[in-house]
């Protein structure tokens, strides 16, 4: 097994960032878009409905959205437990202030215009949802926490659910910390395995009609073990047969034996295994085959985070415009494509100002604050901070690269 974490160090070049990393986050941010965007706007007309074809009915027919949201937690396997940085004086309290000037500020902006935008628009102050359901400002509220699906409160956005996946992963990686077992593969790999097997239990008692878990339960065993998989695939597993065996079976599990054995039972369960599957090529592909590193993807990377937190924001209001039209004016009856291209642009321009605006400033002050609060921790401690040299030359580096690393 090669050395996934000084292969991928390798590479980082002087900005600290991976490049091919980026090319995959911004590669997985299109593709939700493309999905929803085709799903939505091929209702606008017969016309349209006509042109779907291959730019909505096969994307559907394998969840093209899902195979994005399965590389971006692919993506956080292989980078976030090596972001916590054992040896500093403070190595929890840092990570955790990185982490919220990370995911907060542009969560924050968009969590206000989501709520107009799906919510509140109608004139009606705190709106009623198409299924009657109130939004309220107790809602909008608990939104901001970003917790709001722990209190069993509705998303202002609906791609919000993932975001609640990446905390849970960082808790357990904080867990994994204080065990001295975020950096074990054999450790790593007992966690991975355990979740995908309680999945595959899961999802085995409800095919047989004696459910034990939710399938809400059952997808959250499924999304984490994607992400530890992750992290298995990064470390050095030379000399670690357990954690190596653990890694290549759940990856052959995931990969072949879940999508051929669900397509032989059928149902409903072929589209996400096959999902699943295909995100896990496409992510295995742009680490080992393909590394893309072009200044586009490097871009496209970057806006990735406010390209998946905005663009329902850009499109569904043009959507809705455009379904108040007369059914056969030009506005309703484009080739989808063009819808696409359309929203495409529009979301690239908001999440480049958002990313300009919001999120670098703000990436910027959580990693000098994470350095100031790992100097303080030091200096309470009597320790003297040997990684202040090296947390400076961070915080510089990723002020000339524009963004720390994802």
């Amino acid at each position: 097994m090669q050395d996934h974490r000084e292969n991928a160090d390798s590479t980082a070049g002087e900005t600290g960032r991976l490049r091919y990393i980026d090319a995959l986050r911004g590669i997985a941010a299109l593709l939700v878009l493309w999905l929803h965007v085709a799903n939505s706007y091929r209702a606008l007309s017969p016309q349209t409905a006509a042109h779907v074809r291959w730019l909505n009915d096969f994307v559907s027919e394998i969840d093209i959205g899902r195979i994005g949201v399965v590389v971006f937690f692919l993506i956080s396997g292989f980078v976030i437990p090596f972001s916590i940085r054992p040896g500093s004086a403070a190595p929890i309290g840092s990570f955790a202030i990185r982490r919220v000037f990370r995911l907060y500020p542009a969560y924050w902006l968009s969590v206000p215009l989501a709520a107009f935008v799906f919510f509140w628009a109608a004139g009606r102050p705190f709106g009623a949802w198409s299924a009657g359901q109130p939004f309220t400002a107790g809602d909008f509220l608990v939104n901001l926490t970003l917790l709001q699906e722990a209190f069993g409160v509705r998303d202002a956005n609906p791609v919000y659910w993932t975001l609640l996946v990446e905390i849970v992963f960082y808790v357990l990686c904080v867990g994994l910390l204080l065990c001295r077992s975020l950096h074990s593969p054999r450790r790593v790999a007992i966690v991975c395995a355990s979740l995908a097997a309680l999945h595959l239990f899961g999802v085995f008692m409800v095919w047989i009609g004696r459910p034990v878990l939710t399938i809400d339960a059952a997808f959250w065993m499924l999304n984490l073990s994607v992400m530890f998989w992750g992290t298995l695939y990064r470390f050095d597993l030379r000399g670690e047969r357990i954690a190596r065996l653990v890694f290549l079976g759940v990856g052959i599990v995931y990969v072949l034996a879940l999508p051929i054995a669900s397509m032989a039972i059928g149902k409903s369960l072929p589209i996400y295994t096959v999902s699943y599957a295909i995100g896990f090529l496409v992510f295995i592909a742009g680490t080992r085959i393909a590394r893309i590193e072009t200044r586009l993807t490097d871009w496209l990377g970057r806006v990735s985070y406010s390209t998946y937190l905005f663009h329902p924001i850009v499109f569904y209001p043009i959507w809705s415009w455009l379904m108040r039209q007369p059914v056969a004016s030009p506005w309703r009856t484009q080739h989808l494509a063009v819808y696409l291209v359309a929203n495409l642009v529009l979301t690239l321009i908001a999440a480049s100002l958002v990313f300009r605006f919001v999120e670098r400033p703000m990436i910027r002050l959580g990693h000098r604050l994470a350095t100031r609060y790992e100097q303080r921790a030091a200096r309470r401690h009597g320790v003297a901070n040997a990684r202040a040299p090296e947390a400076a030359a961070e915080i510089a580096s990723e002020i000339r690269a524009g963004a720390a690393a994802g």
